[in-house]
């Protein structure tokens, strides 16, 4: 099924990292926890929902109020190989009223949802390159040492 949005963004980002060692730390992570706790700081929880939404998708519906509307947020995450033992992250934020006072609503605050979503995009790109980096750092081998215990 195909999602019509009010307004849309993509953001892509380059990591440093081949494609299935990106995909292996993405897996490993909740990659959207981090927006998830900056929105609850600004008291969003008693008015909106967040869920998963298939892989690597997420959905904020946030009401406005009492019969109010509400908007829609969705957050797909993509990783593609480019190339070189690169892959891009490709974050794309669609957003939707419920109805035509809803929809101004939705347009008037993308910039901030915009911006939201553009740190997040960077900061995700930025962690799973360094987890990527972490895992491919070979590990040093234990010795084992003797030690006399003088019995």
């Amino acid at each position: 099924m195909t999602r019509t949005y009010d307004v849309s963004s993509t953001f892509v980002h380059t990591i440093e990292a081949d494609h299935g060692t990106a995909q292996e730390v993405l897996a490993t992570i909740d990659p959207m926890r981090s927006l998830a706790d900056r929105l609850s700081a600004l008291g969003l929880d008693d008015r909106a929902i967040w869920s998963a939404d298939g892989e690597l998708g997420y959905t904020l519906i946030w009401r406005f109020g009492d019969d109010q509307g509400h908007a829609r947020l969705d957050w797909k995450l993509a990783l593609q190989p480019t190339g070189a033992g690169r892959t891009a992250l490709t974050v794309k934020l669609g957003a939707c009223g419920s109805d035509p006072a809803a929809r101004i609503r939705v347009l008037r605050s993308w910039l901030l949802f915009e911006e939201l979503a553009k740190g997040h995009a960077a900061g995700l790109a930025r962690m799973v390159g360094e987890y990527a980096e972490d895992a491919l750092q070979p590990v040093a081998a234990r010795q084992l040492v003797a030690v006399g215990l003088g019995f």
